[in-house]
């Protein structure tokens, strides 16, 4: 087992009530793994712990090694085992319901997944194979009462599935779920208190939109189904949906008008109340939303689209929003998303005339320009909201780039991680700051200089905590430099 160093860092002692507001680092640790030969996945436990997994293989993949490694708070290390997963095999997903983190793997153009069950308390891993000649990628994982529930995609007609799988069984089965061409899943939750799985769909024809909420028990039985009827001039887009009884549960999300593609506001609605219209608001009642733009052009915005409205007339603005996990606070939820919209590169030039028509433009990424989160009241109505405005924040496929927490003091943390910094915003409330702030990342002593770092990443991990984490090459003053694997917890 490789030695590690943890650095308790001694500038904690802030001399002024301003500095002290600022993030915080105490504990680093660096792991000796070079970024050529090593896969890493770092994963918060909801004991305050992390999980470590990472894979060293040779160059062509024929040869390796697969670890599972657990640190607690102080990043000390607990226990570290190897774990029998076949070589070209990768990781794809987790799940934690206590005591035990579940993981799945898949190889490229295979059929064989393996799923990995793990105690955290104390390491003891089972590894089972499964086959699945019908998937080709999974994209969500929940565990309820040991039991696997998964959303897929069907190998053949790149549909997705949703799928209920026994660990004592050999095969997954098929759950009923998707209806129409453009159905999609918006949510997947599995309800420990109430012991049910949900699941939202979105029901599209093209024209119109609806949500579909089917509810499983923890044998892949279902226990209800309910259509969420959309009002006549909105179609209801995506959403999450709230732990509770059926009595309780409701949905948040977004909604859209003439073009599906679009967010015209955020909506709330109750599950069991069918034919409620719910609540709705639009972009230009939301105090913060279009913060990220300069007071000007937000000024002229939003009287344009206030008389564009007044007529009768569509919005010219264009939102698309990729929503993250409800958050459930004392008082009620907190609904975070981050605006987005594709990029393309264009190859009609490059076509033969006959063919420009059919491939057009290419999706290169997906450009951020801001990040919201809403405040609700455990009855669905909107509190305030607030905006982070994202400078430069591209990924290349769609997904998530902000890590978002909730304190027990009632903040909202966002953060992102660009190279050797970490770009953050908090959230009072609807207390809009528009000051950009950042965190450089910090080495075991002062004169340590950052020559380059890869891969970085940060994510939630208990309480007011993050971590932060990726590859680095550290040079000390007056010696060689050093290649590592990092993480530093930032407290805010």
């Amino acid at each position: 087992m490789a030695k590690v160093r943890i650095l308790l860092f001694s500038f904690l002692l802030l001399a002024t009530a301003a500095v002290a507001q600022k993030p915080t680092q105490p504990v680093r640790l660096e792991l000796p793994y070079l970024k050529a030969e090593t896969i890493v996945e770092v994963l918060a436990l909801p004991d305050s712990s992390l999980l470590v997994y990472h894979k060293t293989a040779n160059a062509w993949n024929t040869k390796a090694d697969f670890y599972l490694t657990k640190y607690n708070h102080k990043l000390e290390e607990q226990w570290s085992k190897p774990v029998e997963i076949p070589v070209r095999h990768e990781y794809l997903r987790y799940y934690t319901e206590a005591p035990y983190t579940y993981m799945v793997f898949a190889a490229d153009n295979s059929d064989e997944f393996v799923f990995t069950r793990s105690n955290y308390i104390n390491g003891q891993t089972d590894v089972k194979k499964y086959k699945m000649e019908d998937v080709d990628a999974i994209f969500e994982f929940n565990v309820l009462q040991g039991n696997y529930f998964l959303i897929g995609r069907n190998r053949l007609s790149q549909k997705p599935l949703l799928l209920y799988l026994k660990p004592s069984e050999e095969k997954p089965k098929h759950l009923p779920s998707v209806y129409g061409e453009e159905s999609t899943f918006s949510d997947m939750l599995a309800d420990l208190e109430n012991q049910r799985l949900d699941v939202v769909l979105t029901e599209s024809n093209g024209r119109i939109s609806r949500l579909q909420v089917k509810s499983f028990d923890a044998n892949g039985e279902l226990l209800s189904n309910q259509f969420i009827l959309q009002q006549n001039d909105k179609s209801l887009l995506n959403a999450e949906i709230t732990p509770g009884d059926s009595t309780q549960k409701m949905l948040l999300g977004t909604y859209g008008t003439r073009d599906l593609r679009y967010t015209s506001g955020f909506f709330t609605k109750p599950v069991s109340s069918v034919y409620s219209s719910g609540d709705f608001y639009s972009v230009l009642q939301l105090q913060n939303f279009l913060k990220y733009m300069k007071p000007r052009r937000e000024e002229r915005t939003r009287r344009r689209e206030a008389e564009r409205l007044r007529t009768g007339k569509e919005p010219i603005y264009r939102f698309r929003i990729l929503l993250h996990d409800l958050i459930v606070t004392p008082t009620g939820y907190v609904l975070a998303g981050e605006a987005y919209y594709p990029q393309y590169r264009n190859t009609i030039t490059q076509l033969p005339t006959e063919r420009r028509q059919s491939f057009g433009n290419q999706t290169e990424g997906y450009k951020r320009t801001h990040a919201v989160a809403m405040g609700y009241d455990k009855e669905g109505n909107l509190l305030w909201d607030n905006t982070f405005p994202l400078k430069d924040v591209t990924t290349l496929d769609l997904v998530h780039a902000v890590e978002v927490a909730y304190t027990k003091d009632g903040r909202v943390i966002m953060a992102y991680p660009e190279e050797d910094q970490i770009k953050y915003k908090i959230m009072r409330e609807d207390k809009f700051e528009d000051k950009e702030r950042k965190l450089e990342i910090m080495t075991y002593n002062e004169d340590d200089k950052i020559q380059l770092t890869e891969y970085p990443g940060i994510i939630r991990w208990y309480n007011n905590h993050f971590v932060a984490f990726g590859f680095q090459r550290v040079k000390p003053a007056g010696t060689e430099a050093r290649s590592v694997f990092y993480m530093n917890k930032i407290s805010f």
